[in-house]
């Protein structure tokens, strides 16, 4: 016969789940949520207390059909091909880009609050999402590394984190793959891309990434998942997985949580002053 349950460890189990409940719906009634995106009330039975599930559904994936490299859009009637004009140019060693969303309203708001806001807590949310993007069956499978875009140290000190670095963390820990924010370093300020036209981009951050010295051997025969917060032209990316390359990557991917594209950004202007460069 088995024996007999537990009564008592019944009872506490469910006696500590009741007073849970009952405490998340007292905090609930005097700090009610608030939807770090549309700032409204989120409701008690919303599993995520961050971001409202109204808000979620209004986040859109990047047009279909897309390039299946660099998912860029590409014309209905076009014949399948592996690449397209935005990435046929690239070395075989970038692999693949990916996006969970096209940037809009939502991820907007989203990514303004994780880079000036201080809302730090909702980059695991939004890191969750990137990490549930499919990628090509030999990346999932092989690439083990994760590497944000590092930032300036003068942004470093003005916002105390780098935003790219804890989407990274959270993309790491969901998908079971390594973080290292250490093995890329930006060697040279930048500036801001805001104004800059897509050549002018390329150009600024052309040599601002580096390995640190003595951290190549790390990177040989590597895949490296490079990860930002917003892929506009690519070139601040890109750059990223340039420097990985030469010192000794074998291959490189990009996720970011959003992309610029400008089929979907002429019919819908950007809020002034929302993005900014990295």
């Amino acid at each position: 016969m088995p024996p007999p349950p537990n009564t008592s460890a019944t009872l506490a189990a469910s006696a500590t789940a009741l007073a849970r409940d009952l405490w998340d719906g007292a905090l609930d009634l005097v700090f009610a949520p608030v939807c770090v995106a549309c700032r409204e009330p989120i409701p008690t039975s919303d599993p995520e207390r961050l971001v409202c599930g109204l808000c979620w559904l209004k986040c859109r994936p990047l047009p279909i059909p897309r390039c299946p490299r660099c998912w860029s859009p590409v014309p209905a009637d076009r014949e399948p091909a592996p690449t397209c004009r935005t990435c046929a140019e690239w070395p075989p060693s970038v692999r693949a880009i990916r996006s969970a969303y096209a940037i809009g309203e939502v991820p907007r708001a989203l990514v303004h609050a994780l880079k000036y806001r201080g809302w730090e807590a909702v980059a695991l949310p939004m890191a969750a999402r990137m990490a549930a993007l499919e990628l090509p069956a030999d990346a999932a499978a092989e690439a083990e590394l994760v590497v944000p875009v590092p930032t300036s140290a003068a942004r470093l000190r003005e916002r105390g984190y780098n935003q790219a670095e804890l989407l990274a963390r959270g993309v790491a820990r969901i998908s079971g793959r390594v973080l290292d924010a250490g093995l890329l370093e930006r060697v040279r300020a930048s500036g801001s891309q805001t104004a800059l036209h897509p050549t002018e981009r390329r150009a600024n951050v052309a040599r601002a990434f580096a390995v640190p010295t003595g951290r190549a051997a790390e990177l040989r025969g590597e895949h490296v998942i490079v990860v930002d917060d917003v892929w506009t032209t690519g070139a601040t990316s890109l750059a990223c997985v340039s420097a990985l390359l030469e010192a000794g990557a074998r291959i490189a991917s990009v996720v970011t949580f959003a992309r610029v594209v400008p089929e979907l950004e002429r019919s819908v202007a950007p809020a002034p002053g929302v993005l900014k460069g990295p």
